[in-house]
């Protein structure tokens, strides 16, 4: 006997199957997903007394609760008291239990919608059985009457004996993500509300750049003055809704990142609170980038100077055939990004991107360098082509920064460049604006470009 037929004994032994029309206990096999949303239902039911009855879809059957003042308002707390589990089909039951069977009277569907477990503990998210066993549980509901937060807790000396609470919580449009501590203060005058209020603004302009894309965090949850740190592999707490793909590094060790697909990822990214970095390929070609990236690095604050350099850049870029769009770090530089059909490997689109790089530094040597070694650039601006570089990541376009006033990496329009310093933007001061809303239908063949560097540059 499995399980599920073992806890819906007690329902098959309340019922008559041949008077009640009420459906029998047959169990649907099924097969659950963590975070997954299920089902939840309210069934208005003109018993003895009247009352409610809120059942959710749990390990294939109903855990039943009867409500007698139905459902609470916010801030209220009502008195549940727990039932024996019912079975799935029971959540399509409308019908008239007749008189002297279990439960006789009108039974009604009040509500019916969709419920994710968001119960968490010390920002990780616990899963909905060990909620139920700890006796205090929250799930958020999106149905026809109700959309909200609401907490189960078990009462102390009645194994069947809860209260219901509705809460206040910040949810997206399909409730999948759960904010926490939005008052948390990140920076001066800056709390966690405002970051995920800003990507709840620019979340569909980023969401082309990171989707498919394997994502390394830079986490600072306690603020930019707290620790910090990186974080590659994917926390078993992460929602289903973020993916988790393996990649073997080069010692074998094996990597299993993040990867968004939707606004609830990004969303949830945000709650977490990190600077977002992405890989310069998809995750399902991985060697093969689709974009360039130059990243302008300058060891003195000359920000004339750097500007002058970045529209060189763009002039000598966009003479070989490629589209050069524009970003700015949230730091000290800028970022120079061109879009390629992924054709070429790592290897040969960053050797590509460093000769591109040299025809620039010759043509003023004691301003520009690709020196590696620091000691080797002072005073100069560093043309950075390693990100390039197989699993080598760049901060995502319109991602936070772990910087003074959380400033963002922002794509602009090139025409207002020398009015917009590489640390100009904030999360209290953003454009809502998609200036690299052609970036991927702007992609051209790397292959084409190489035959340029031969021919034209005379650069083997």
């Amino acid at each position: 006997m499995n399980t599920q037929t073992k806890v819906l004994t007690q329902y098959k032994k309340k019922r008559d199957f041949k008077k009640s029309p009420e459906p029998s206990a047959e169990i649907k096999k099924i097969k659950a997903k963590k975070n997954a949303a299920l089902m939840y239902v309210i069934q208005k039911h003109y018993a003895r007394k009247l009352h409610y009855d809120f059942r959710l879809e749990y390990k294939g059957v109903l855990l039943s609760w009867a409500v007698p003042k139905g459902m609470p308002e916010y801030n209220e707390k009502r008195l549940a008291i727990m039932t024996e589990d019912h079975p799935l089909s029971y959540g399509d039951f409308e019908g008239t239990i007749p008189k002297g069977n279990y439960g006789a009277g009108k039974v009604e569907i009040w509500d019916k919608g969709k419920y994710v477990n968001i119960t968490i503990k010390d920002e990780k998210q616990i899963a909905l059985s060990s909620a139920i066993k700890k006796g205090h549980f929250t799930i958020y509901l999106k149905g026809k009457k109700l959309e909200g937060t609401y907490s189960f807790i078990k009462m102390k000396g009645d194994k069947d004996e809860w209260l219901i609470i509705k809460k206040e919580e910040t949810q997206t449009e399909n409730s999948k993500v759960v904010f926490t501590h939005l008052d948390k203060k990140l920076d001066r005058g800056i709390t966690k509300k405002d970051i995920i209020d800003y990507y709840e603004q620019i979340w569909h302009f980023m969401l082309p750049h990171v989707e498919e894309r394997a994502i390394t965090l830079y986490r600072f949850p306690e603020g930019i003055k707290g620790e910090k740190f990186f974080q590659k592999n994917t926390p078993e707490y992460f929602p289903d809704f973020i993916e988790c793909k393996q990649i073997k590094h080069k010692d074998d060790k094996k990597v299993c990142y993040a990867v968004v697909k939707d606004k609830d990822g990004i969303l949830y990214l945000a709650n977490q609170v990190t600077e977002i970095h992405v890989m310069t390929s998809k995750i399902n070609k991985l060697k093969y980038p689709d974009k360039v990236v130059f990243d302008l690095d300058p060891t003195t604050l000359d920000l004339k100077i750097l500007k002058d350099i970045a529209k060189k850049l763009k002039l000598l870029i966009e003479s070989l055939g490629l589209t050069a769009f524009i970003m700015t770090t949230g730091g000290k530089g800028y970022h120079i990004v061109a879009p390629i059909k992924p054709e070429l490997d790592n290897e040969h689109v960053r050797e590509v991107a460093l000769k591109i790089a040299k025809v620039l530094v010759q043509s003023d040597p004691e301003l520009l360098t690709t020196e590696l070694l620091k000691s080797k650039r002072k005073g100069k601006i560093f043309i950075d082509v390693n990100r390039n570089s197989l699993m080598q990541t760049s901060i995502a376009p319109y991602s936070i920064r772990a910087k003074k006033g959380i400033t963002i990496a922002m794509p602009f329009f090139w025409e207002n460049l020398t009015k917009i310093d590489p640390d100009s933007f904030n999360v209290n001061n953003f454009p809502i604006e998609n200036p690299w809303k052609d970036f991927y239908d702007s992609a051209k063949s790397l292959k084409e470009i190489l035959k340029k560097l031969k021919n034209e540059l005379k650069i083997e």
